[in-house]
């Protein structure tokens, strides 16, 4: 009985406190929830551009394809070259999932190794720091030479890699909520995950075209989790301005 209790503690320490590697795990602590009754107006009320904005990307839904291309077989390519760069995506501490990231935006003088999720980010301040405050690249993101178009069009805040493995999830959540959120979610999907990985948007199960870059309102509540190794997708926060929204408004896959 000894033995098998101290192999279970043995496995909890592997997969809730050191990596695959020994490397101890960076954990993410989320700060309470927000209280919005209590923000000032300046942080809650939205500008004229920032309802323009709005306005304009709920006119293109929750979930819609661009038109970038994404060769397959330069991603292979690509993902062979970063295979090293790979580290746990944002773990809880007593939670075992299985999520890595690499990334591609950060502060000045950020390692495509440094934490990605904000709540690593907030763990020793209690904030969590602005998306378009990360605006600088690492030198992961030239490693990723099947999106050299998509790099080369947008303005970007945090921007990362990230990766589920088997049984890797994220839970039901909102990325922002409030009008005046200062970054909009593009999410490219890498390679073929379009059996293992399930995506929901408001409990709707989401269609995925392989190797394509889409608009996601990640204001809505989503969710999703993968069934196999692997699921690749990036995660870009475009920086939120009238010229960037009509940036994607060009590069609509399907227009009317």
């Amino acid at each position: 009985m000894c033995y098998i209790n101290d192999t279970v503690r043995y496995m909890d320490k592997i997969h809730l406190e050191v990596d695959k590697d020994n490397r101890k795990l960076v954990h993410g602590i989320e700060p309470a929830n927000a209280l919005y009754e209590n923000f000032s107006r300046d942080i809650t009320y939205p500008t004229e551009e920032q309802m323009a904005c709005e306005a304009q990307l709920s006119a293109i839904g929750v979930w819609e394809p661009l038109s970038f291309i994404i060769k397959d077989d330069i991603w292979k390519e690509n993902e062979k070259a970063v295979k090293d760069l790979w580290r746990p995506f944002q773990p809880k501490p007593g939670i075992s999932n299985d999520r890595e990231s690499i990334l591609l935006y950060g502060a000045e003088g950020s390692e495509p190794t440094d934490p990605c999720g904000l709540a690593q980010m907030a763990r020793n301040t209690g904030v969590k720091p602005s998306e378009i405050s990360m605006t600088h690249p690492t030198s992961a993101k030239d490693m990723f030479t099947c999106l050299i178009e998509v790099f080369d069009y947008f303005d970007f805040g945090r921007s990362f890699a990230v990766r589920l493995n088997r049984g890797g999830h994220y839970p039901p959540h909102r990325d922002h909520l409030l009008l005046t959120r200062p970054t909009i979610r593009l999410i490219a999907f890498l390679g073929d995950s379009t059996d293992k990985l399930k995506w929901e948007v408001e409990d709707r199960r989401m269609h995925v075209i392989p190797n394509h870059l889409y608009y996601v309102d990640t204001r809505k509540t989503h969710s999703l989790w993968s069934s196999n190794h692997r699921s690749t997708m990036v995660v870009f926060n475009v920086i939120k301005n009238w010229e960037n929204v009509m940036k994607i408004l060009s590069k609509l896959k399907y227009f009317g």
